[in-house]
């Protein structure tokens, strides 16, 4: 009667064992990088959101020629960024996707995200003739992939 496994029935287990696992990660992989421009188009998305609100309710208290202010203070940058237009701000470096304030002036705030080794810029144009549009360079790659 047999009690144990032969050294061949181990070694066929651990070889079948290894090339599921080579099929596995790469899936893996792809799995987390689509997370992270999930989670990126999201905030994307709740920033043009509080953008727009805010842009609304200004016009509603007859502000019509004024943009909302992204930050609290917007001569300076803190780690919370979008303060005056998100319930939750999204901090400047949150692991794999960080956002940085390059430029702020009265015309114009611009920002670079940074996704792994991706990055883009964004732009929050103050104009309220166009809806204080917040946007990235359409010919950029990674602007591509979170349309």
């Amino acid at each position: 009667m047999k009690k144990a496994f032969t050294m061949m029935e181990i070694v066929f287990v651990i070889v079948i064992l290894g090339i599921l696992a080579a099929i596995a990660m790469p899936k893996l992989w792809v799995t987390r990088d689509d997370a992270l421009y999930t989670k990126a188009k999201s905030q994307i998305s709740s920033i043009r959101a509080g953008v727009s609100s805010a842009y609304s309710k200004n016009v509603m208290a007859g502000m019509i020629d004024k943009c909302p202010e992204t930050e609290k203070d917007a001569s300076k940058t803190d780690k919370n960024l979008f303060e005056n237009v998100l319930a939750t701000p999204i901090e400047q470096e949150e692991g794999d996707i960080n956002w940085t304030i390059d430029s702020n002036d009265s015309d114009y705030t611009k920002y670079t995200l940074k996704i792994g080794d991706d990055s883009t810029t964004f732009t929050y144009e103050k104009n309220p003739e166009k809806s204080c549009p917040f946007y990235c360079d359409s010919s950029d790659e990674l602007c591509k992939r979170l349309k």
